[in-house]
């Protein structure tokens, strides 16, 4: 039973190291220095960080919903304001 256990665990790390990972940045155009890469390596490792380590949130705000637009309409009701000129 354990042969099985550490030759499945051997063909599981054998297959992770066989795929490789893509990369993490990709140069489109130009021609970046190595100190420009790595700024930009950690600038981005700095906002996924500070991105995570942000604590429980508050309540969302719900103005401007999309369910809010798609409600019907209420009825009109004459006595709810009225517009009363004194001249």
């Amino acid at each position: 039973m354990t042969d099985n256990a550490t030759d499945t665990t051997a063909a599981d790390n054998a297959e992770a190291q066989e795929a490789p990972k893509a990369p993490f940045l990709k140069v489109l155009k130009g021609n970046p220095t190595d100190a420009q890469v790595a700024t930009l390596a950690v600038l981005f490792a700095g906002m996924a960080n500070a991105a995570a380590d942000t604590g429980p949130k508050g309540p969302r705000n719900q103005w401007g919903s999309l369910d809010e637009r798609l409600q019907k309409p209420m009825s009109y009701n004459p006595g709810s304001f009225q517009n009363v000129q004194f001249y």
